[in-house]
């Protein structure tokens, strides 16, 4: 089944070669080694996958901090004078603005989540409770906030599932999830089960336009090459239009000397 893999894919695109994801790269590691609360080594799709929901977290988090310190400021004056709730609902109308421009997902248990590498308790905070970070021990998160980080893969697939990233979600359950990657011109299957994550890759023809009839074709392909029924992946691949000349030619002489 590798061999077939290879065969299809060789001639897609390459993460590391195509230059929009290349530039991604350079940014997204440049960003983390700029923040110091976290390294980046991208070495893999899901690498490159977890580091732009690290980057959307991040950007969520630095737009909620950023309007809360703005509107504290300009209302310096009256500050001192409001109660906690008021001071929280005057914050929570700007924020609720900046939610809009916002990606984010929801964990299994119903927290909205703005920044996945934080756990749900402070979640909810951003969410709900800026003026929490009026405390101390809250407003040092701004700039040192290593130690409260967790790992986005604690939230499974719910990342992709809601689309907090740039994917376009084909299908999904529990514990897998189906997606297009645009640069790419790929489809891949995230599966999570028996805590291992395992994402498999399914290349397309380089001028492949996305397509909702296609859609269950790439339920039956991915089903296909996850389960190891070779054959059924290449008559599927070869019954559609999905692929390129030079993969179809290649499939049609294996399918023949099999």
């Amino acid at each position: 089944m590798k061999r077939i893999e290879k065969l299809i894919n060789k001639h897609g695109l390459n993460l590391f070669k195509v230059k929009s994801t290349k530039v991604l790269i350079d940014y997204y590691t440049k960003t983390a080694k700029q923040e110091q609360n976290f390294k980046l080594k991208i070495k893999s799709e899901l690498d490159f996958f977890n580091a732009a929901i690290l980057n959307e977290s991040l950007k969520n988090k630095r737009l909620f901090e950023e309007t809360y310190e703005r509107e504290r400021k300009e209302l310096s004056d009256l500050w001192p004078t409001l109660s906690y709730q008021e001071r929280n609902k005057l914050i929570n109308i700007k924020i609720n603005e900046v939610k809009k421009r916002c990606k984010s997902f929801k964990s299994v248990k119903g927290t909205r989540i703005w920044i996945a590498f934080f756990d749900e308790l402070l979640n909810t905070l951003y969410d709900k409770e800026m003026n929490i970070f009026d405390l101390e021990q809250y407003f040092n998160l701004y700039k040192d906030y290593k130690s409260r980080m967790i790992s986005s893969s604690d939230y499974g697939i719910t990342p992709f599932r809601d689309e907090f990233i740039d994917v376009k979600v084909i299908d999904s359950s529990e514990n897998r999830v189906i997606f297009y990657y645009e640069p790419l011109k790929s489809i891949f299957l995230l599966s999570t089960a028996k805590d291992q994550w395992e994402l498999n890759k399914l290349c397309l023809y380089k001028e492949y336009t996305l397509n909702i009839e296609d859609y269950a074709k790439f339920i039956v392909l991915m089903n296909a090459l996850v389960d190891r029924k070779m054959f059924v992946l290449i008559d599927e691949l070869l019954d559609s239009s999905l692929i390129s000349d030079k993969v179809r030619k290649s499939l049609i002489k294996f399918r023949r000397k099999s």
